[in-house]
Parts: structure tokens; C-alpha cells; sequence
């Protein structure tokens, strides 16, 4: 099976895996061996679904390396936290369920241990940009990504907990999925607003990180809770909120370096990835051109190196499956990620038609010397942001 993007989809091609539903859980919309027909094409534009699996000859190995379960739990965690700011804005009873939480992260860590070899990103939850509900589960999904990437790392910046606690990523994915709740209270128009907009040096718009952080109950940890009000301290210390000083007369400055809790750094990149593969994603372009923009010089400084290197890791910048056009004209799939060097994949040739013979299935690492570059995702020419 290959990944084709719902906006390349033709009548007559046969899904290879179901379709569920992008913010329901166990909601099927359409099941495999479905046909596709063109006003079904249509519905799943409408609902932002991003790219389904068909079937093709010459790639049914890719079945055994996509995880079922890892989408699955990505909907609930959507829910949970969609259920618990919608309550928490109405000021229900109860909105705020901190076992419930705690039990969604539980859930999301379990199955990503037991499908770790599938725990990669592949594509944002939904494209509704305005949706704060998508970006907050986005980033507590990365989060917990990147945080198992580097768990080593974690453990060794967290030196005074108990060696069982070090490796607990649970504050982490609740930090995380509560990130912007602070958002709630003001004007809907930032909610879709991030840090690099233009439009986000405000004082109303900075005041999200202790607003959230103010909102949360006592009963969250505080390795989670300072979470929502440290997400925006930058490496180099040049972020928000500023701290008060410690004697009159001092200078108020943020936090920096490694003195910002190892989560809040994860939670820091994490959230300023969704956001751009977000606007990017809004543009039509592709995952391969937020990655190298978070790259660029007008983003030095701002990140832990370590945890950026570790995103630029788990997320792939041609995910497995996708379609891809060569430098040398070919049509071909990726079937193998490559995580020292993202942007040269493993491919299969893509042909029209079933070649006569098995070897014609053609398959290049484009790592090795030589080797064609990956020129084109869709219509888009991406040779100048491979990194």
C-alpha cells in the first residue's frame, strides 16, 4: 500500500487500511477494500482528512510498519482535552479531571512503547489551524515522542528525583496537553496565533503562559503545572514570562538554559513545530519545509540543541509511504525512514502499472553516494529545503 493525500485521490482506487474519523474515536468512516468514488473523494476533503493508504502493487511489505493503535489513542487524547477546555471555558462541574489525564497519557505511553518501532510522527491530527484543541493534542503527543527519544538525556537532567521517577513521562504529556489552556481566556483570535507571528508581541498575547499556569489546580504536580507557564522560556533566555527578581532593585529577566525544567524545553520545540508545520501545512507546503524553517537562523537560540536535534529526528520530513518525485524525474514511495539523515529515505521505484518482474521493483537508499535527491512532494519543488 502507498500514501496518497486525500486531494490526489481518483475514483476506482481500493483502500488498503480503514479510514477512522479525524477527531472521533472508533469512528469508521470508510473500511479497506472501499473503492473510492468521487463524491466520497469530496466528504474526505471536507473533514481535513490529510492522506489515506491504497493499494498498489509491489508495496504490501509496508503493511506490517504502520500502527493501528498509535492513531487511536491520538483521538482520544483529542477528546479529552477538547471535553476538558470546553468545560473548563463554560466553567462546568468537574471539567477539569486530573485522573482522567493522567490515564489518557498513560494510555498514549503504553502504546507507544508497544509500537516503538511505528512511534513517529507522520502527520499533524488536523488542519483546522483555529483549532486549539488539535495544537494542544498535537503537542502532547510530540512531546511524549521526543521525551522517549532521549530518555537518557531526561534522567540526566533531572538529578535530585528518584531514579523511578526520572523516567516517568506522565507530567510531561499532561504539561503538555494543557500547554495553551491559559488561551481560554482571551479573545478567540489568538487561539491560532503562535509565538513567531508578528502578531504575538503583545502583552495580552504573552499573558497566556502565566494565565494557564494560574488556572490549573494545585492538585497537578508541578513539574506539569510550570509546564504551561515556562513553554515560551527561550535557551538563550530571551522568552516569557520574565521572573520576578529575588532582591529590589534586581532586573527581571527569564529563565535560560538548562535551569528550565527538561519538560518545559521537550514541550518548548514541540509546540513550536505543530505551529509551524501548521502555517506551512495552511500554505500547502510540506512537513519538509517547517522542519527546515525551525532550522533558520531567526530560530537560533531559541531550543534546547538536544531536544531540537531529537525532533528533527521523530518527525519525518517524507513520511513512510509517501509519494515522492526524484531529482532525476522518477515517481517513487518511502519505505524506509533514515534517522541519522532524514532527508535521504529509502524508496521503491513507483511504476503506473505491475512490472513483469520482481526485481523491477526498484529500490534506492537515497543516503548513499550518487544516489538521487528528493525533488518534489506533489506539485511542490522541495530540493532547497532538504537538510
Amino acid at each position: 500500500m502507498i500514501r496518497v493525500p486525500a486531494s490526489k485521490l481518483e475514483a476506482g482506487m481500493v483502500l488498503a487500511a480503514p479510514v477512522a474519523h479525524p477527531t472521533v474515536a472508533h469512528h469508521v468512516l470508510l473500511r479497506a477494500d472501499y473503492r473510492m468514488e468521487a463524491n466520497t473523494i469530496q466528504q474526505l476533503n471536507r473533514l481535513t482528512i490529510e492522506a489515506v493508504w491504497i493499494r498498489h502493487p509491489g508495496f504490501d511489505f509496508l503493511d506490517d510498519k504502520i500502527s493501528a493503535e498509535i492513531p487511536r489513542t491520538r483521538i482520544k487524547l483529542y477528546e479529552s482535552v477538547k471535553r476538558s477546555f470546553t468545560g473548563i471555558a463554560n466553567k462546568t462541574s468537574g471539567a477539569f479531571d486530573l485522573i482522567e489525564y493522567k490515564t489518557v497519557i498513560g494510555n498514549m505511553i503504553m502504546s507507544l512503547i508497544a509500537n516503538k518501532k511505528n512511534a513517529v510522527w507522520a502527520e499533524r491530527l488536523t488542519k483546522d489551524d483555529s483549532d486549539l484543541f488539535s495544537h494542544c493534542s498535537n503537542v502532547a503527543y510530540l512531546s511524549l515522542v521526543i521525551g522517549m527519544q532521549i530518555k537518557d538525556y531526561i534522567v540526566s537532567q533531572r538529578k535530585f528525583v528518584n531514579h523511578v521517577d526520572r523516567t516517568n513521562l506522565t507530567n510531561l504529556g499532561i504539561g503538555a496537553m494543557l500547554h495553551d489552556l491559559g488561551k481560554l481566556g482571551l479573545d478567540p483570535q489568538w487561539h491560532d496565533i503562535h509565538f513567531f507571528d508578528k502578531d504575538a508581541d503583545t502583552e495580552d498575547y504573552r499573558s497566556h503562559a502565566e494565565r494557564g499556569y494560574r488556572a490549573v489546580s494545585d492538585g497537578v504536580e508541578a513539574t506539569a503545572r510550570n509546564i504551561l507557564r515556562h513553554h515560551h522560556q527561550r535557551f538563550d533566555g530571551n522568552g516569557f514570562p520574565k521572573l520576578k527578581p529575588l532582591f529590589e532593585g534586581h532586573t527581571m529577566k527569564a529563565m535560560e538554559g538548562t535551569n528550565i525544567h527538561i519538560f518545559s524545553r521537550i514541550v518548548a520545540v514541540a509546540n513550536a513545530m505543530d505551529g509551524l508545520m501548521s502555517v506551512y501545512q495552511k500554505r500547502g507546503l510540506p512537513i519538509v519545509a517547517a522542519l527546515a524553517a525551525i532550522q533558520q537562523p531567526s530560530f537560533d537560540g531559541m531550543f534546547d540543541p538536544v531536544v531540537l536535534d531529537a525532533a528533527l529526528r521523530v518527525i519525518p520530513p517524507f513520511p513512510l509511504g509517501a509519494q515522492v518525485e526524484l531529482s532525476d524525474g522518477r515517481a517513487a514511495v518511502v519505505t524506509a525512514l533514515n534517522e541519522s539523515s532524514p532527508c535521504q529515505p529509502k524508496v521503491q521505484l513507483l511504476h503506473s502499472s505491475s512490472p513483469e518482474k520482481d526485481e523491477d521493483y526498484e529500490q534506492l537508499d537515497l543516503s548513499l553516494p550518487r544516489a538521487p535527491s528528493i525533488g518534489k512532494v506533489g506539485d511542490q519543488v522541495v530540493e532547497s529545503e532538504v537538510f
